[in-house]
């Protein structure tokens, strides 16, 4: 993880500027060059398409697939970082100042996501499976559990144990390309919708990461071993 520097008002301000920027460039890039594209809109109509029909004739599919849409959410996927975030500075793996920045990143990601689908007011595909309120581009759930996926592989980092650090980061990645794909099935976002959400998400995260402060606790000094003989 970074090294552990204060979290000054600059440094607050920074993170929140680069987060914003990075906001208004997917909402840009969606609303001005990826939605206005025919190439675009063939690929998302037929991943919508195909989506469907998948879960078309498989009724344990489909319930699988919106039961992963409720756990995969950001009313679990941030309490998860909470919890790991104190879970790991309870432990003196990191700073309880670095379990605070790192679920204030995820809940500015949350914010953030939100804020860019009203700038851009997309609808979501007509032939959903399920009904869903709100826009769809960029994919809530896409930028939230890349948000997630980034933070607990950061936080993971300070465990002692490969076999956990690996274990959690092949966790984090697989739930965030079945939290894609979930989407897609469902038929309640397009493929740039899902795309630009794991990029907005990640971005967010790496950026709140690189500015503010999310490092390991210092170890307690020990005393010095007098090796030298009587």
């Amino acid at each position: 993880m970074p090294a552990d520097r204060p979290v000054t008002l600059l440094r607050v301000v920074s993170a929140v500027l680069l987060m914003v920027a990075t906001t208004l460039a997917v909402a840009a890039l969606g609303e001005w060059v990826l939605i206005p594209s025919s190439a675009v809109r063939d690929v998302d109509a037929r991943g919508v398409t195909h989506g469907i029909a998948a879960l078309a004739g498989h009724p344990r599919w489909h319930d699988a697939a919106v039961l992963w849409a409720l756990l995969s959410g950001p009313w679990f996927v941030y309490p998860v970082v909470a919890i790991l975030g104190g879970v790991l500075a309870v432990r003196r793996r990191i700073t309880a100042r670095a379990a605070v920045v790192t679920v204030a990143i995820g809940l500015a990601g949350w914010g953030l996501g939100v804020w860019c689908k009203l700038l851009v007011e997309r609808p979501r595909p007509i032939d959903a499976v399920v009904e869903v309120g709100g826009w769809s581009y960029p994919s809530g759930h896409s930028t939230n559990i890349a948000v997630g996926a980034v933070l607990v592989i950061a936080l993971v980092r300070v465990i002692r144990s490969i076999w956990i650090r690996w274990g959690a980061t092949l966790l984090a990645l697989s739930g965030a390309a079945l939290t894609a794909a979930d989407r897609i099935l469902l038929g309640v976002h397009n493929i740039s919708d899902v795309v630009m959400g794991l990029v907005l998400g990640a971005a967010i995260a790496l950026l709140g990461l690189a500015v503010l402060p999310s490092s390991p606790a210092p170890r307690s000094p020990t005393a010095p071993t007098d090796t030298a003989s009587p």
